[in-house]
This record gives C-alpha cells, sequence and structure tokens, in this order.
C-alpha cells in the first residue's frame, strides 16, 4: 500500500501517485480504517487504481474538522487537480454518504460515475439506530471522555470477532471525530434526503448487504440491484474476507 496526501486528506493505494483518470474511490465506515481492508491490496486483481480514502479523525489522521460537506468538497478538490473524470464508488455505512454529497453538491456533469456500490451505506433513520442515533443520545463531552471509552472496551471482549477486529480501528479513531460525524449522520439520513438522491440520481448502482444484516425494508427501497454476501453481517471485510474480496472483484474491478 502507498500513502497519497493532498491537503488535510490521506489515501491509501495500491500505486505510489495518481496515474489514472479512472478510479475506485473506497469510502469505509464510522470508527474503522484503511488498515482494516489492506488485504484487498493482496486478493483483488486491479483493472483501476484503488484509492481507500481515510475518514478526519480515523487511523491517526489529524484534523481540525469533522464536517463531512467540507470533506466531500476537499476530495472533489483532489478529483479536480489530479484529472479524475471516471469514478467508481465503494462506500460502507457512514462511507455511504460521502459519495452522495460529493455528487449533488461539488461534482459536474463531466465526471462520469460509472457505479455506486454501497454496502449497507446510511440512506434512511433505520441505518442509524444501533450505533450512530445511541451516539447522540448522549451529551457531547459525556461520550467523549466516557462512553467512546466503554464502547472500545465492549467490543475488545465481545465474543464476536468482528467487533474484536473494529476495537482495533476504535483505539486509532478521535473520539470527537465519532460523536460529531455520528450527528451529522443522524440528521442526513433521517431527512430522506440521501435515500432520495440515491434512487433517483445514480442509475448504475448496487445495494449490497450481509445476509445476517435483517432489514424490515422493502427490497424495493433503494431502487437497485441488491446482492447479499454470504456469512456475515455488516462487517464482512472483518467475517468473511474471502467472500467479500470475491464480490468486490465481480462487482466492482471487472466492470472499471
Amino acid at each position: 500500500m502507498f500513502k497519497i496526501k493532498f491537503n488535510n486528506i490521506i489515501l491509501i493505494s495500491n500505486k505510489t501517485k495518481v496515474t489514472n483518470s479512472k478510479v475506485v474511490l473506497f469510502f469505509y465506515g464510522l470508527g474503522c480504517s484503511s488498515n482494516d481492508l489492506k488485504f484487498l491490496f493482496k486478493r483483488v486483481k486491479f483493472k483501476s487504481q484503488l484509492l481507500i480514502v481515510e475518514l478526519p479523525g480515523h487511523n491517526h489522521v489529524k484534523s481540525n474538522n469533522y464536517d463531512l460537506m467540507i470533506f466531500a468538497r476537499n476530495m472533489y478538490l483532489f478529483l479536480k487537480k489530479n484529472k479524475i473524470n471516471e469514478i467508481t464508488f465503494f462506500a460502507h455505512s457512514l462511507g455511504g454518504i460521502i459519495p452522495i454529497l460529493l455528487v449533488k453538491y461539488f461534482l459536474k456533469k463531466k465526471y462520469f460515475i460509472k457505479n455506486f456500490i454501497n454496502y449497507e451505506g446510511n440512506l434512511t433513520k433505520y441505518d442509524t439506530a444501533n450505533l450512530t442515533k445511541k451516539t447522540v443520545s448522549y451529551n457531547k463531552k459525556e461520550f467523549i471522555y466516557e462512553k467512546f471509552k466503554q464502547l472500545i472496551n465492549k467490543c475488545r471482549h465481545s465474543d464476536q470477532q468482528y467487533l474484536n477486529s473494529w476495537s482495533k480501528s476504535l483505539l486509532k479513531t478521535s473520539s470527537t471525530a465519532f460523536y460529531d460525524l455520528s450527528k451529522q449522520c443522524v440528521k442526513l439520513s433521517e431527512s430522506n434526503e440521501l435515500l432520495y438522491f440515491f434512487r433517483i440520481f445514480f442509475k448504475k448502482k448496487i445495494y449490497l448487504s450481509g445476509v445476517n444484516t435483517h432489514y424490515n425494508l422493502s427490497e424495493n427501497l433503494f431502487g437497485s440491484i441488491r446482492y447479499k454476501i454470504k456469512e456475515s453481517g455488516h462487517f464482512s471485510f472483518f467475517e468473511n474476507k474471502l467472500e467479500f474480496s470475491k464480490i468486490f472483484n465481480q462487482l466492482i474491478l471487472k466492470k472499471t
């Protein structure tokens, strides 16, 4: 893996610098890091340049601002500077918000969005129920100095291996970033703005979920092709790396 820096953005790639006008942009979810996905660089046959974007305040990336709109604008400036004009999005959980903000507010028609694979991205209020809504139910100071540590310890000592793995990335995540991003996630997801734009704007899109994730939602809600990852739930890149790599290769890289 190679690290590419642009202003306050850090991206991890299979190449030392941006060498192609066509890229796969990977946005991971809250509390994760690029290290969780480094196995992709060994298991996937690349036809495009892969760029895994570090969220602000994640993986020890320091930032004075955790505003998703500002982050999306900086991503736009990165794409513009490097003359990238064809993009395949892959986004997980909270990361699913960023491509929508990026396209809706900053990218022009000259940018071709080849595909958007949304892996249980935050599109509805139901996606916030288990984590982000609970996070912002606490006073910010209480969460930063007390509840976040409790979350890490709970995951570390869980009998679920994927939570044990997630705890390692949580240790590298700013508690302030976790709270501020959660607050924005809840606000945007409850407005239906994200779901509406995902359904209407992106003509080529896939909604991906783990077979162990149970939504009481219509199969037609997202207006897209649906795929499920075997033997996994919300964190298939922890739970079933082999299957995740296979799906990633089949649905994304072979089409780029």
